[in-house]
């Protein structure tokens, strides 16, 4: 169950990161506000992913805003991904079972 577990960790991090720019009222490009990078490394990580697939975007006087239509998508293709990693591994499993029964 490792990847249940990292994925919980993942979205208390995402919850962190989205958590700095909602109380902040940075949800548009015009009330855009700093981020500081954090210390905490998946914070870090999950930062980045975000602003690469455009849930968070940087104005050109590199303030952060967050898009909060791109974080819904966002959010469907990290639970996408994990549903993939499980089927993934139930497939394994079943393979396992079938080729050692």
């Amino acid at each position: 169950m490792p990847v249940v577990n990292n994925r919980a960790l993942i979205a208390r991090a995402r919850q962190r990161v989205v958590w700095h720019f909602t109380s902040a009222g940075a949800t548009t490009k015009a009330t855009a506000t700093r981020f500081d990078m954090p210390e905490a490394r998946l914070d870090r990580r999950v930062f980045e992913r975000m602003l690469a697939f455009g849930a968070i975007e940087k104005t050109p006087d590199g303030l952060y805003w967050l898009n909060e239509a791109r974080l819904s998508d966002y959010k469907k293709e990290s639970l996408a991904r994990v549903l993939g990693i499980l089927a993934i591994a139930g497939f394994a499993a079943a393979g396992a079972m079938a080729i050692g029964g």
